[in-house]
């Protein structure tokens, strides 16, 4: 049964997925673009200068494609399932509600995740070709809690659009809002690294709250 319903979800958001990997790639090729331009423009140890010393961040653009990105593959795996509640069949199945709803959210996260690697990846390979290690480790963290925001962005959009009642779903947008903007202040780069692990705690959170609008759902709770 579990096996079916990943399989359902991944066909369903396939096509779209991959509209979100192309933009995502697209993003990361411009930063390609405009990092090797800095070095065109002036002297690596100036370009270095400014990076290392006075904080400048050559892949700033980077930093609301995961907010993005979540926020898409969320509307694109539930709203083909609120429209017409198909989603209440797929709760009368012989299977656990919460697993059910734990196995969409496994494969919307599984998604968003291969897409946020993606870019981690590019980051690095680029960081690595034109600046020293230490600068790579810099960026990395400086990049990672943007795609923290985007786990956030997902798990809001999945709470939001679950609740049947908009009170609820308001509040629910509300509070996606406050955790995604947890992840997306200016700080100097890398000055995330030691509260990282904490902020891992309001994310998992959010997972185990999906299965609240999912039961009001289910038994029709709107009040």
């Amino acid at each position: 049964m579990l096996k079916a319903i990943f399989f359902k979800e991944f066909f369903k958001i396939r096509w779209l997925w991959l509209i979100i990997l192309l933009m995502n790639l697209a993003l990361t090729a411009y930063i390609f673009i405009t990092t090797r331009n800095l070095f065109i423009l002036d002297h690596p140890e100036v370009v270095w200068y400014r990076v290392l010393h006075l904080g400048q961040i050559h892949f700033k653009d980077l930093k609301y494609i995961p907010l993005l990105s979540g926020i898409l593959i969320a509307c694109f795996q539930y709203l083909p399932e609120m429209w017409g509640e198909r989603l209440r069949l797929s709760l009368h199945l012989p299977i656990s509600p919460h697993i059910l709803i734990l196995a969409h959210v496994l494969v919307g996260l599984t998604a968003y995740g291969t897409v946020a690697l993606l870019d981690l990846t590019a980051l690095w390979v680029i960081t690595a070709q034109y600046f020293p290690k230490e600068a790579v480790m810099t960026s990395l963290v400086t990049a990672l809690p943007w795609t923290m925001a985007g786990v956030a962005a997902y798990l809001g959009g999945t709470l939001a659009l679950l609740e049947p009642n908009f009170r609820l779903k308001v509040f629910n947008m509300a509070v996606a809002a406050g955790v995604a903007g947890l992840f997306l202040h200016n700080p100097n780069p890398g000055s995330y690294g030691p509260a990282l692990p904490w902020l891992i705690l309001p994310l998992l959170l959010m997972v185990l709250s999906v299965l609240l609008p999912a039961y009001r759902f289910r038994y029709r709770r709107t009040v």
